[in-house]
């Protein structure tokens, strides 16, 4: 016990130490924020996984349960198992984060975040307790509550309630950095300008990311199995995989652009930083990502309906030039320059053949919003037309060439999701609470700090 206390002291001494006087400056402030955003990507990537399956491995269940297919129940226990070995990651990182990193290098902000956003806090802490109690039972009672499938079932639609909650409690406060409302009124707080889009986009964001995490993995698992048996619920689980993940990404185009609608009302500054500003060229690469997404999945369609013989192939093989052909629409950019600003101060805004940096074919309006129409009309007939060609498909016998796609589009889904969070953490700087915490000084102990006004 002796030897446990000396080892332990040193930490807990330096836990008892004062603050640091100021925010890190400088390189270190540079230094410091890599490491926390990508500490953050790492914990979202893996915390994304859980949540996802801990909403969709229910509803798997259930429908495994409505039309009797042994195939669901065998892939939502795999899900089980795959939250119960991987809660501890996410949460080792996140805790590392809370209780060390942001304490340490942006004190001020932390506490205040805390104080204004105690009870959405204290919520997410519990339904994260209700979340990982309800896996775990969800998961090991299996066997045992086999026979009243109907409780099980109860179990697992709690688990889906309190993983959803416990990503909203976490929106509620990343929300409120980018479209701070009335901290003293709880339901303003609740419901600030940017928290039910965001919720809805991270819900549908983490539903799609797992399908597409399973999809790989299964892949990965068809490429090593030898029985015939299991060579045939890994084909059908990853083909299952994507498709629940391309139906699921084709709502986020509307979700999004609603999402970016509120922060152009209430944040325009962060907005006009996404659009025209120094994120403008990551915006770009979003949109064009989506689009390279959509094509790979089409092409995912194509080939396996081709494998088989079953009808339909060549239309998707039509469908994904008409991808390929709209994605090079939403990847033009509108100023020909870094940002737009820099294009206006050289006098140059106006259209490239008149001499100018402006390519009026890049502009939001119509044009991206036409291409996002396009990317969510042509992958949903690529959908329909792989969903009639699957009578003709006999599971087990796909190649290898399908099971690369699978992975690929895992590895585009966390690019992404990475994107995505680099841009919205990012658009609110030099602010970590827009218009009223800066990332410099906030944390200058010597004097009276200020905090968001009502």
């Amino acid at each position: 016990m002796s030897a446990l206390i000396a080892l332990i002291a040193p930490a807990l001494h330096l836990l008892a130490t004062e603050l640091p006087s100021q925010a890190p400056q400088g390189n270190n402030r540079l230094a410091a924020q890599a490491v926390i955003g990508s500490l953050f990507s790492l914990h979202i990537l893996i915390a994304g996984l859980v949540s996802g399956a801990g909403e969709i491995g229910p509803a798997i269940e259930f429908l495994g349960f409505v039309r009797q297919r042994r195939r669901y129940d065998r892939l939502a226990h795999g899900l089980g198992h795959f939250m119960t070995l991987y809660f501890s990651f996410s949460s080792a990182i996140a805790i590392l984060l809370i209780t060390v990193l942001l304490v340490g290098y942006w004190g001020h902000f932390w506490t205040t975040m805390v104080t204004i956003g105690w009870w959405p806090l204290f919520i997410e802490a519990w339904t994260f307790v209700l979340q990982v109690s309800l896996a775990y039972i969800w998961y090991y009672a299996w066997e045992p509550l086999r026979a009243f499938k109907g409780v099980h079932m109860a179990i697992g639609g709690l688990l889906a309630i309190a993983s959803f909650l416990q990503v909203y409690m976490i929106d509620i406060i990343a929300s409120y950095m980018l479209t701070p409302t009335n901290p003293q009124n709880p339901l303003r707080l609740a419901l600030n300008p940017t928290s039910y889009p965001l919720t809805v986009h991270r819900t549908i964001g983490n539903l799609a990311y797992i399908g597409f995490a399973f999809g790989a993995f299964c892949a990965i698992r068809f490429l090593r199995a030898r029985n015939p048996e299991d060579k045939a619920f890994y084909d059908w689980a990853g083909s299952f995989g994507l498709l629940w993940g391309v139906a699921m990404t084709l709502m986020q185009p509307i979700i999004g652009y609603s999402y970016a609608k509120e922060i152009q009302l209430h944040s325009y500054g962060s907005w006009y930083k996404m659009m025209f500003g120094t994120l403008s060229p990551v915006f770009l690469w979003q949109i064009t990502l989506l689009g390279i997404m959509f094509i790979t999945a089409t092409l995912y369609f194509g080939r396996r309906l081709r494998t088989d013989g079953a009808r339909g192939a060549g239309l998707l093989r039509l469908m994904s030039v008409g991808l390929v052909l709209t994605t090079l629409l939403a990847a033009m950019p509108y100023h020909l320059g870094f940002t737009y600003a820099d294009v206006a101060a050289a006098g140059l805004n106006r259209p490239f053949w008149e001499g100018g940096l402006i390519n009026p074919l890049g502009s939001m309006i119509p044009w991206k919003v036409l291409a996002l129409m396009f990317y969510t009309l042509i992958a949903i007939a690529a959908v329909v037309w792989y969903l009639r060609g699957l009578p003709g498909v006999i599971w087990g016998s796909a190649r290898r060439g399908e099971q690369r796609i699978l992975m690929l589009m895992a590895v585009l889904t966390m690019l992404m999701i990475v994107t995505m969070g680099f841009i919205r953490e990012n658009s609110r700087g030099p602010f970590l609470i827009s218009g009223e915490m800066t990332i410099q000084g906030q944390q200058n102990t010597q004097n009276p700090q200020p905090t968001p006004a009502p």
